[in-house]
């Protein structure tokens, strides 16, 4: 099942705990501190992800619909942070591999570590059938129209 993580950059008071929470659980933080808001990996779609086409040696791959970075293939060449239109991919120095948000998918959280740490509650995690189903709530429907227009032409 495709998942997305959602942000209302609006409402976010800039605390960090999603960042700390997210390096908490992976030992690197997945996500990044733009100069206001944290950013977080676009879940591109497995066919269509730059940092996946680009890899020479075939180690992001996909389990569940997400894009995970395989440790034991990854030669840290660094092609797939320069490919990443928002630069999530993060080199893990303890690991020797670079790494990339899975919401959590490879890891015993429930909820991805970021979401649940919100306290601001600006995180969510949708899958697109939930999205599909939003549409027809008219305060969305314009909104997730256009989200949904530009997930379907990436794929």
């Amino acid at each position: 099942m495709k998942t997305l993580m959602v942000m209302d950059p609006r409402m976010c008071t800039e605390c960090m705990d999603c960042i700390n929470a997210c390096q908490k659980e992976h030992g690197t933080s997945r996500a990044k501190k733009s100069s206001t808001v944290p950013v977080f990996c676009l879940q591109c779609h497995p066919d269509k992800a730059l940092c996946a086409r680009i890899c020479p040696t075939g180690a992001i791959k996909e389990k569940n619909g997400a894009l995970y970075v395989d440790e034991d293939i990854c030669i840290l060449c660094r092609l797939c942070m320069v490919a990443c239109p928002v630069g999530m991919m993060v080199i893990d120095n303890d690991r020797k591999s670079m790494q990339k948000c899975t919401l959590c998918m490879d890891s015993d959280c429930i909820i991805p570590a970021c979401v649940e740490a919100c306290k601001d509650n600006v995180l969510k995690v949708f899958s697109i059938e939930e999205l599909e189903e939003l549409k027809n709530d008219v305060s969305y429907a314009d909104i997730l129209n256009e989200v949904m227009r530009d997930y379907q032409k990436k794929k």
